[in-house]
């Protein structure tokens, strides 16, 4: 598709959560078009990550990290990223920037964020942020170093057959979908130049993407995890729409949209939207890890805490 460039440790329980009165279903997920798979290792002998009473790690939870900005120390990632093996987590995504806005884009700062992404233990999905083009010198050489190294970084390194399918937008690439464990996890590229036409057709692109994917699936879905870089208040128009159709077609789901920030934190209800989240993805280390339980009375709900074993930085 064409790009338009814009003009310009031991773990703890400590854990945040936000819960739906929606009760799951245990009805399996239907899924879409082939790449990915990951089968599940079971660990029964790590804690859950909800400190709720009911059973660890149930198999109709979902549990996957979140991460964002550079992994720009390779070995230092790789040392990391040996931490997670014995997780329960079936995939990773980082929202962006793979490069510090200090180095001016090179290509080697992409190369370098695709190798420690490729030391994860699970597949590891890339969505953009504002330094990996937008923020550049030159936005278009940039793009290019972005897709060339990161785009398609989950189909690169991992060999696992998948428990999931993942469909790729084909008027944006860089976005993805799949549907795993009754949610709809929708990946978009939500950089935050706000104002210019390139963002206007993107955000209207992205809009079309998540609702191409989710109303097919409404009856084989309680909860739509939606991912990108920007703030939600910096993309008002993304924001409201998606709002709206919480009120409407999703009052019965839970819907969460995380991105990146400097620590990771849990917004609820957003804008009075009951049961709309906005998540936060500390930048860097540690890994922020989600746990969305679909299982449990009050189900569904999402949890999160920091995988280094440092709290969460409030409990609500």
């Amino acid at each position: 598709a064409p790009f338009k460039a814009p003009s310009t440790s031991k773990p703890s329980t400590n854990e945040t959560i936000a819960a739906s009165p929606t009760t799951s279903p245990s009805k399996s997920p239907t899924t879409e078009e082939p790449t990915v798979s990951l089968e599940p290792t079971v660990s029964p002998t790590k804690q859950s990550l909800l400190t709720t009473g009911h059973a660890a790690y149930d198999t109709q939870d979902v549990h996957f990290y979140l991460i964002s900005d550079d992994l720009y120390v390779r070995q230092e990632w790789k040392k990391q990223f040996g931490k997670l093996s014995n997780s329960r987590a079936r995939f990773m995504i980082h929202v962006g920037s793979a490069t510090p806005i200090s180095e001016d884009c090179p290509e080697e700062a992409y190369s370098r964020t695709e190798t420690s992404l490729s030391f994860s233990p699970v597949r590891a999905f890339s969505l953009p942020g504002n330094n990996d083009y937008p923020n550049c010198p030159d936005s278009s050489l940039a793009w290019k170093h972005y897709s060339d190294h990161l785009m398609n970084v989950n189909k690169k390194y991992w060999s696992d057959t998948s428990r999931y399918q993942v469909k790729r937008d084909p008027e944006r690439p860089e976005n993805f979908a799949f549907i795993f464990r009754r949610t709809l996890f929708v990946g978009l590229n939500m950089v935050s130049n706000e104002g210019e036409d390139e963002t206007a057709t993107r955000l209207e692109q992205n809009l079309q993407w998540v609702y191409d994917n989710a109303e097919p699936h409404e009856d084989n879905i309680d909860v739509i995890f939606l991912t990108g870089h920007g703030r939600l208040r910096d993309l008002p128009t993304f924001r409201d729409a998606i709002i709206e159709k919480k009120k409407n077609e999703w009052k019965d789901k839970m819907v969460v949209y995380a991105r990146r920030a400097n620590q990771s934190k849990l917004f609820t209800d957003v804008e009075n939207s009951k049961n709309f989240h906005e998540l936060t993805i500390g930048r860097g280390y540690p890994f922020t890890g989600v746990h969305l339980d679909m299982t449990s009375a009050d189900a569904p709900r999402v949890g999160y805490r920091y995988i280094d074993g440092s709290p969460t930085p409030d409990v609500k």
